[in-house]
């Protein structure tokens, strides 16, 4: 690890399953915090066994979301696996799971006892709805938040259903909100020496992030209707067509690119009409301006139209899917946003960047994500336990390592 990255020099057991919890942590190995991922001790982390896509018997979704960390197999459910677990607390910076509320104080590994080993812990808990409440016993994921948030709702074709967002938004917002927590946490203890307990919810993230939808539903007492693909308070603001039937996105957020967009289309007299002569009266009318701008976009290709729109200061875009954009996109590209990795048994790995360049303080991408058990004795050591311990250990099956068989377990409840 560098020690000039952010978080260099900081440990975090890291506890957390599926999406929202790893993708956190992995930001914060991007950064350079050693980050040690605890698993189930007979198939390990959730997500290793999800999905569709496999690379050598690696799911592309861990794949995905766990690089820059090690990982240790440790059971739990057992007293030895706790006390060891407790062991290892006493000298981290970090603690983070995303279990359902309560399971990690059954275990016996909860905030209090933590903090009981290490007085500064910052221990951070991710959950669905939240550690306590009516809804906080539920089992839950990311599109079930959707449905609660309202976002699904406001989703979709103005005559069609509600519609799950493509991306799983609420875990990359809650991913977020621990990255930035804990990083909040660790400066109020370089300040204070104080560490403290973090709790957020993928419920709250979501909801947070319709800003300022929330300003418009609390005050009209209406909630957000469904749009498709424009915007309940700018117009134009939507999917258009061109004459090849390729679409295109078109933001008119101004007045400024409103009038651009009029004398880019050789049309100055919709810029007079009454009827859109303001963003509000474009709102008021927005079917008969649309039906005068799919004429016009019909008249020619997608492809001519996005170089006169950019040649106008016209906010404006290609719909692509995420195949082009990852693969093919000049500014993607350009911008290093996809990375490389070797993966031991997996080959060379492509995945995201982190979204943010330090410029000072780079993120580094030193390892891909952990085969199952990869590092458990050079965790273990690293944390005092001699040779006949960690010996003991395996032998009574509180831990494993990359290539140990153990007695089936069954998974901690989430």
């Amino acid at each position: 690890m560098s020690p000039t990255q952010p978080l260099s020099g900081y440990r975090i057991l890291d506890l957390t399953v599926m999406t929202a919890g790893p993708v956190g942590t992995m930001m914060m190995g991007d950064l350079g915090a050693d980050v040690i991922k605890v698993e189930e001790i007979r198939d390990g982390e959730l997500s290793r066994n999800m999905g569709t896509v496999f690379a050598a018997g690696e799911s592309s979704m861990f794949l995905s979301q766990n690089r820059n960390k090690r990982s240790i197999r440790l059971d739990l459910k057992q007293p030895a696996g706790r006390d060891a677990f407790l062991e290892m607390a006493r000298s981290v910076d970090v603690v983070t799971e995303n279990f359902r509320p309560g399971t990690v104080d059954r275990l016996g590994i909860g905030y209090e006892a933590v903090r009981a080993v290490n007085p500064d812990i910052v221990y951070a808990s991710v959950s669905a709805f939240g550690q306590t409440g009516p809804y906080a016993h539920l089992p839950a994921n990311d599109p079930v938040v959707q449905a609660l948030s309202g976002v699904m709702a406001m989703t979709g074709e103005a005559d069609g259903a509600p519609v799950r967002i493509g991306t799983p938004y609420p875990d990359f917002g809650a991913a977020a909100l621990l990255a930035f927590s804990v990083s909040a946490a660790l400066l109020h203890r370089e300040r204070t020496g104080e560490g403290q307990r973090i709790e957020m919810s993928l419920l709250a993230g979501t909801i947070f992030s319709s800003i300022p939808r929330d300003g418009e539903t609390l005050r009209t007492g209406a909630a957000p209707p469904r749009l498709g693909s424009a915007h309940p308070t700018f117009v134009p603001y939507r999917n258009y067509r061109g004459g090849d039937g390729a679409f295109f996105f078109l933001a008119c957020f101004t007045e400024k690119f409103w009038g651009a967009l009029c004398r880019c289309v050789d049309r100055p007299d919709l810029a007079i009409d009454e009827r859109f002569a303001s963003n509000v009266a474009r709102c008021a009318n927005r079917t008969a301006l649309d039906t005068e701008l799919e004429a016009i976009f019909a008249s020619r290709p997608t492809s001519e139209w996005l170089e006169m729109l950019g040649k106008a200061n016209v906010p404006a875009a290609p719909i692509q899917d995420l195949h082009q954009t990852l693969r093919h996109d000049p500014q993607v590209r350009h911008n290093g946003m996809v990375v490389e990795l070797e993966h031991p048994t997996a080959g060379p790995v492509e995945m995201l960047a982190l979204p943010v360049d330090f410029r000072g303080t780079p993120a580094q991408y030193r390892r891909a994500a952990p085969r199952l058990g990869e590092h458990t004795e050079e965790i273990l050591a690293e944390f005092g336990f001699d040779r006949g311990r960690i010996e003991g250990l395996r032998r009574d099956g509180v831990v494993a390592g990359l290539a140990d068989a153990t007695k089936p377990a069954k998974p901690v409840d989430l």
